[in-house]
């Protein structure tokens, strides 16, 4: 008697949608502090060496986010653009690690930067050089009203923040610096994370990096310096409270 065959079931896998294709992503646009004195007090040949020095450890620290090919980066002289291929919860790990590595070798380097994530229907062609779409003009907008050093949430972010930020890419929702005065604002706090991704409060090391750049300006960028060090120290409280909460918690 023949064996009656059994139809086999094939896997399918989730496809992620090509780079070619227009899609929902998530995107970061920054971009670099007082670089306009930056090219009228330095030589070219020294302001090329500068950004080349930048874009080569920075470069260096991306290229294991890039390894699964979902996430893409351009530099426009001293403007950067991040893409991933979509919203989800690995999308966004991806994202926020990119955005603190950025903050990480730009602020190490005495290159304030402040930048904005953003959502929404994206094309980001690279073979074209197209990079289009509502959330690099929302990224830029609010990019426009920051007064401090940091990267910041537009609103069409939110939700996707809300709902897979954890102590490995940490945020909170807390008042930051803009063109009218202070308001609340979701926020990346890249002094919780180390330099090799790991949640720990590097605060110090940052305010250290920040006063290295004080020593370099007066006059307004210094307004800038004691906004970023007001925040970065107000999200350190929140994550010691929070710390001693589950200690005690944990305790009981």
């Amino acid at each position: 008697m023949n064996e009656v065959k059994q139809p086999s079931i094939k896997k399918h896998r989730i496809q992620n949608p090509q780079w070619s294709k227009d899609t929902e992503r998530l995107i970061l646009y920054a971009d670099f502090m007082g670089f306009k004195n930056r090219v009228l007090s330095k030589t070219h040949e020294d302001l090329k060496k500068e950004l080349c020095e930048f874009h080569e450890k920075w470069v260096k620290k991306m290229e294991p986010l890039k390894s699964g090919g979902h996430l893409q980066f351009a530099q426009f002289s001293d403007s950067i653009l991040i893409a991933v291929n979509g919203i989800d919860e690995k999308k966004f790990n991806l994202l926020s690690k990119a955005a603190i590595c950025l903050m990480h070798v730009a602020m190490s380097m005495q290159i304030p930067i402040k930048g904005v994530i953003a959502q929404g229907i994206f094309s980001y062609d690279k073979e074209n050089e197209l990079y289009f779409g509502k959330p690099l003009v929302d990224a830029y907008l609010l990019h426009e009203e920051l007064k401090y050093y940091g990267i910041v949430v537009h609103n069409t972010a939110e939700k996707t923040i809300k709902r897979y930020q954890n102590q490995n890419n940490p945020y909170t929702n807390t008042p930051i610096y803009i063109e009218k005065g202070k308001t609340a604002h979701y926020h990346l706090c890249w002094n919780l994370i180390n330099q090799q991704l790991a949640p720990e409060n590097i605060t110090f090391q940052c305010k250290k990096w920040i006063e290295d750049i004080a020593e370099r300006v007066s006059g307004h960028p210094r307004i800038y310096v004691d906004k970023t060090i007001e925040v970065l120290e107000a999200d350190e409280k929140i994550f010691k409270d929070d710390k001693n909460v589950k200690e005690e918690h944990n305790a009981e």
